[in-house]
C-alpha cells in the first residue's frame, strides 16, 4: 500500500463492511413489507358481503402499497450507489467505515419517512422528513464517494473512473432533486 506501518495497521479489507452494509439493506428491505396488513374480515359479522368488504380493505391499503414500493425502490437506488462507489475500493480504514455506518443509519429511516410521506401527503412535515432523509442519504454516499477519491490508498489505481466526475455528479443531481423537493415544500405548504 505504499504507507508507513502506524497507517497500514489502520487499513481493513473492505469485504466485512460490504457484508454488514448488504444485510442492513437486506434487513430494512425485508421489513418494509411488515407495514402492510392483512385485511382482516370476521365472516360471521360480514357473511355474503365479505369478498367486496375485502377489496374496499384493500383498496384502504394504497398508501401502505405505494410506501413499500417508493421505500424499496428508493433503498435500490441507494444499494446500487454504494455498489458502484465500492467496486472501486479495495481497502477501508476507520473514517471510511464511520461515514458508510452512517450511512447505513440514515437509510434504515427511509422506510420510516416514507411511511410518514404517504400517510401524510399533504403535511410540510412529512414531505420534509422524507426529503431531508433522501438528502442526507445522498450527501453521505457523495461522502463516501468524496472520501475514497481523496485516499487513493483505499482506492483500485487501475480504475480510472473514480477519478472522473460522473459518478459523483449523478450522486449531486439526486441529491439536488430532494433538496428542491424539500424547499417546495415550505413554499407550497
Amino acid at each position: 500500500l505504499g504507507m508507513d506501518t502506524e497507517r497500514k495497521g489502520l487499513i481493513f479489507s473492505k469485504g466485512r463492511l460490504e457484508t454488514l452494509t448488504d444485510g442492513v439493506f437486506a434487513i430494512i428491505m425485508t421489513i418494509l413489507v411488515f407495514n402492510i396488513s392483512v385485511p382482516e374480515l370476521i365472516l360471521f359479522t360480514e357473511g355474503e358481503h365479505a369478498e367486496e368488504r375485502l377489496s374496499n380493505k384493500f383498496a384502504s391499503l394504497w398508501p401502505d402499497i405505494l410506501a413499500y414500493i417508493i421505500s424499496f425502490t428508493t433503498l435500490a437506488v441507494y444499494w446500487v450507489t454504494h455498489h458502484r462507489i465500492f467496486r472501486w475500493i479495495l481497502y477501508v480504514d476507520r473514517p471510511l467505515i464511520w461515514i458508510n455506518i452512517s450511512f447505513l443509519m440514515t437509510i434504515g429511516i427511509v422506510p420510516f419517512s416514507t411511511t410518514l410521506l404517504t400517510q401524510y401527503l399533504d403535511q410540510q412535515i412529512s414531505i420534509f422528513a422524507y426529503s431531508f432523509n433522501a438528502v442526507l442519504a445522498g450527501v453521505i454516499v457523495y461522502a463516501l464517494y468524496f472520501y475514497a477519491k481523496r485516499n487513493p490508498e483505499l482506492v483500485d489505481k487501475t480504475v480510472p473512473a473514480l477519478i472522473g466526475r460522473r459518478a459523483g455528479r449523478r450522486t449531486i443531481v439526486t441529491t439536488s432533486t430532494y433538496s428542491v423537493a424539500l424547499l417546495f415544500s415550505f413554499i407550497y405548504l
